[in-house]
This record gives structure tokens, C-alpha cells and sequence, in this order.
């Protein structure tokens, strides 16, 4: 007896198969054009709600919607992180690092210990890449960029 190889969707392909079944697709025939069985895109469409979120959170290439045990500190951490990027202060891994136990000392849990790993899934979680800022292109005055490309 030969054994289907298992196959696994990322969040962008469920996003799809989500959109085909709201647009009148039967359940059977994706599964057939797929290779799988209906229960797993039976599955996709009760966990649809969790699929859009992380789609419109441009998370698309995640294959497991998994979340963080430590909620709290995720989203203050994540919080901190966007106001730093608004001021474009470059946050390396070992700022996430520390920040992440800062907050989950001032939240008195004691049960939390932040690691490189934990920071690189956050980072994973929440499509947050490494990278430099630049400060020249705000520097440019609004309008000079269409100016100079009109007159090519």
C-alpha cells in the first residue's frame, strides 16, 4: 500500500483556496485539483477567519498558524517595535532580546526567559526582517521624484 506524501499549504495558498469555495468552487473538485482529501480544505474553510488575519498581516508564507504563549508580552514588545520603527531607530535581535524580558519583568512574569530562538519566531510571526534605514529619501521634498521622472 503506498503512502500519499503529505502536503502542506502556506497561508497565501489557503487565502486561495478560501477565495475559490466563497466564489461557488465545490469542496471536492479543489481537493482533486490539489491532491488532498476534502476534510483538509474542509479544514481551511473553518479556519478561515485565522487564515484572512494572518493574510491581511501579510504573513504569507507561514505554513502553521501558531501563536505565542506569552500574548502579553508579544504585543507590547511588538508595539514597542513599530514606534521604534516610526522613528527609525534600527532594532537588531539582541534589543529584541532584552526588550521582551524587560517587559516580561515589569509584567511580573517569571515564567518567561527570552532567547534568540523566541525572538527569530516573533520576528517570523510578524514579517519582520532585518535592515538599515535611510534617512536621505525622507529628506527629498514632495513632488521632486515625479518632477524628475516626467522630464526623462
Amino acid at each position: 500500500m503506498s503512502q500519499k506524501k503529505r502536503k502542506v499549504f502556506n497561508i497565501e495558498q489557503k487565502s486561495h483556496i478560501i477565495w475559490r469555495i466563497e466564489n461557488g468552487e465545490l469542496n471536492g473538485d479543489i481537493a482533486k485539483e490539489c491532491g488532498v482529501s476534502h476534510s483538509t480544505i474542509s479544514t481551511i474553510w473553518k479556519n478561515k477567519d485565522k487564515v484572512k488575519a494572518h493574510f491581511e498581516n501579510n504573513s504569507l508564507k507561514i505554513k502553521r498558524l501558531r501563536t505565542s504563549e506569552h500574548k502579553v508580552i508579544e504585543e507590547a514588545l511588538l508595539t514597542w517595535y513599530k514606534h521604534q520603527k516610526l522613528n527609525k531607530v534600527p532594532i537588531s535581535g539582541p534589543i529584541l532580546q532584552k526588550k521582551a524580558n524587560d517587559f516580561a519583568r515589569l509584567m511580573g512574569k517569571e515564567n518567561f526567559a527570552c532567547s534568540s530562538s523566541w525572538v527569530q519566531r516573533f520576528r517570523a510571526r510578524h514579517n519582520i526582517v532585518a535592515g538599515k534605514y535611510c534617512d536621505e529619501a525622507a529628506g527629498v521634498p514632495e513632488g521632486v521624484t515625479k518632477e524628475f521622472l516626467s522630464m526623462r
